[in-house]
C-alpha cells in the first residue's frame, strides 16, 4: 500500500500500535523476520503514514502477543472510518489520559487554547488542578501535571493561551490557591486575557484547543463535558484558525495582560492574609 498522509485517525492508530510494541518483548527485526516487513513500513504505520489491511493490522497486534484490550482497541481503531471527526469519551473535564489528545499536543509546533471559565489544564497549578478534582484526586493530578511536561522538553512546542476574564473572577479551591495560581500566569508568559465586551466574536462564545504541526495538517479540539472532538478536517479547522485571528485582534497585549495579572494577583493576597486573620487558614 502506498503511502499516505496522516490523518489524527491514522496517528491514534500508529500510536497504539507503537505503545504495544514496546510494552512487549518482541524487537523489530524479529517483526522484520516474521512478518516480511520492511523496517521502513512499520516506521510509517506506527506513525500513521501509511496504511495496512485489517487481516495485517490483527497480524502484527497477535505477533506483539496484545492482551485482549489492547488487540479489541488496536482494531476498532483499524475498522473506524475516517470523517475528518474523531470523537472520544472520558471523566467529565479529565482529558489527561486521552491518547488521541496527548499524542498531538506532544508533537505540535504550535499550541493555541482558549479557556472561558477555567484557568488552561496545561498551565494548572497542582493545588488548582487538585481543587477541580473529586475522586482519584492524586492520580489525577499526577497525570495533568504529566501532561504539562511537553514544555520542559529540549524544544517545546509554542503555547499561546488566552483566558476569558471570567475564569480570574472564579475562585477555586480559595484565595491561596487562586494566589498561586494567578501567580503562575503572571510569570509564564504567552497568556493573554480576553477582557468583558458588550459582545464577543460568535467564534469566542466556546473554549477551544487549535495545534499545528511540522509534518501534517492542523487539528482543532473542543471538550464538552465527558466527550471531546479532534478535527482535521479542513473547513473545520480554517474555522478555528480564523477563531485565532480573532483572539488575536480582541485579546489584551502581553503586557497589559501583565497588569491584569498582577492586579489578581494582589487581590487573592489580600483576601488569603485577611483568612488568615480571621483564623480561617489559607485554603489549599
Amino acid at each position: 500500500m502506498e503511502p499516505r498522509a496522516s490523518n489524527a485517525l491514522s496517528r491514534e492508530l500508529g500510536d497504539a500500535l507503537r505503545r504495544a510494541r514496546r510494552r512487549s518483548a518482541v524487537k523489530v527485526g524479529v517483526l522484520v523476520e516474521e512478518l516480511g516487513w520492511s523496517v521502513a513500513k512499520i516506521s510509517k504505520l506506527e506513525h500513521g503514514t501509511r496504511g495496512a489491511s485489517l487481516p495485517d493490522i490483527a497480524r502484527y497486534a497477535g505477533r506483539l502477543h496484545a492482551d485482549q484490550p489492547t488487540y479489541d482497541h488496536i482494531m476498532s481503531l483499524a475498522q473506524a472510518q475516517n470523517t475528518g471527526h474523531v470523537v472520544r469519551s472520558h471523566e467529565i473535564a479529565m482529558p489527561d489520559n486521552l491518547r488521541a489528545l496527548l499524542l498531538h499536543e506532544q508533537t505540535a509546533e504550535v499550541i493555541w487554547s482558549y479557556q472561558i471559565a477555567l484557568v488552561p489544564g496545561l498551565l494548572q497549578t497542582e493545588g488548582y488542578a487538585r481543587a477541580l478534582m473529586t475522586a482519584d484526586a492524586e492520580h489525577r493530578v499526577a497525570e495533568r501535571m504529566a501532561r504539562q511536561g511537553i514544555f520542559e522538553r529540549l524544544r517545546p512546542p509554542e503555547g499561546r493561551f488566552f483566558v476569558l476574564e471570567p475564569a480570574l473572577h472564579h475562585v477555586v479551591g480559595g484565595p491561596q490557591v487562586m494566589y498561586e495560581q494567578v501567580l503562575r500566569l503572571l510569570f509564564r508568559g504567552g497568556v493573554r486575557v480576553v477582557p468583558f465586551a458588550d459582545q464577543l466574536p460568535a467564534s469566542l462564545t466556546s473554549a477551544f484547543t487549535f495545534m499545528t504541526f511540522a509534518e501534517h495538517p492542523p487539528v482543532s479540539y473542543v471538550e464538552a463535558g465527558p466527550v471531546s472532538l479532534l478535527s482535521d478536517e479542513a473547513e473545520t479547522t480554517e474555522r478555528f484558525r480564523q477563531a485565532c485571528d480573532d483572539l488575536d485582534r480582541v485579546a489584551l497585549g502581553e503586557e497589559q495582560s501583565w497588569s491584569v495579572f498582577a492586579a489578581w494577583v494582589d487581590r487573592y493576597d489580600r483576601l488569603r492574609e485577611e483568612r488568615r486573620g480571621a483564623g480561617g487558614g489559607a485554603v489549599a
